[in-house]
């Protein structure tokens, strides 16, 4: 049952920004993109709600790609407080609508099994995936809508946020 629901919430996410119209807008000339999301995480090792942040560059491919590579520095704050490091790409799958992956190293000062905090930051591998919907746009500045999925061995979670972003 909580599948379900946690699909639906999903799903909400994603088509309740498409209702919304704002003006036409042309970003085609921008290459460089500098953004920051932040929303409430569900981690799922710990079934604990809290809160995340992350910040990312992108840079188009080219002046009319729908493809762009970055960077992105992430942190999450609940019982398994970690920051992560990534680099990966980023597409535009529609107008307003794009979707991330961004692999990267995760760091923990707890064991994912036990939860025993000894000090020390253990690294991880770890996977960042994102979709974004702009709904709006002033001049440089875009303003939307960010659902995200992160995975590492031994944990993973979950947001739902906000998306502002400065493109140059």
């Amino acid at each position: 049952m909580r599948l379900t629901i946690k699909s639906f919430l999903v799903f909400a996410c994603m088509l309740i920004p498409a209702i919304f119209q704002a003006q036409e807008h042309n970003h085609a000339h921008f290459k460089n993109e500098i953004g920051l999301s932040g929303g409430a995480m569900y981690a799922f090792g710990h079934k604990e709600w809290g809160t995340g942040i992350h910040a990312h560059y992108f840079r188009l491919l080219g002046i009319h790609s729908k493809w762009a590579l970055g960077t992105e520095l992430e942190s999450v704050w609940t019982d398994g407080n970690h920051f992560t490091v990534g680099a990966g790409a980023k597409y535009e799958i529609i107008d307003r609508m794009s979707i991330a992956l961004i692999p990267g190293i995760s760091f923990f000062k707890h064991d994912a099994h036990t939860r025993h905090n000894d000090g020390n930051y253990k690294s991880r591998f770890s996977l960042h995936a994102e979709a974004i919907y702009d709904l709006f746009y002033w001049k440089n500045f875009h303003l939307g809508t960010a659902v995200d999925y992160a995975w590492t061995k031994g944990d993973a979670h979950c947001a739902v946020g906000v998306h502002a972003a400065y493109c140059f």
